[in-house]
């Protein structure tokens, strides 16, 4: 059995104050960011369907549009970047 490293509380408190699926949605740099990692997973990744490893996925925005041609896992190295439910639109 192997123990997983323990990540640097540099980058557990970096994302534990930061929202990164606002940033993806908001601030141009991230929406160009999301638009372009789509593009280029498009790109490479086989056609669905399939299976997709998302390490460090964050809140889960990419998995949420691969999980529409993929079965999506996600791996966080902290519960607080753990993929969130979208928002409501109702």
């Amino acid at each position: 059995m192997t123990s997983s490293p323990a990540v640097s509380p540099e980058i557990t408190d970096f994302y534990t104050r930061s929202d990164e699926a606002a940033r993806l949605q908001t601030i141009a740099t991230g929406t160009l960011e999301f638009a372009r990692t789509r593009e280029l997973l498009r790109r490479h990744l086989p056609p669905g369907p399939a299976r997709v490893l998302d390490v460090g996925g964050g809140p889960g925005m990419h998995a949420r549009w691969l999980a529409d041609d993929y079965t999506v896992h996600v791996v966080n190295p902290s519960p607080s970047t753990s993929p969130r439910p979208p928002p409501s639109t109702a």
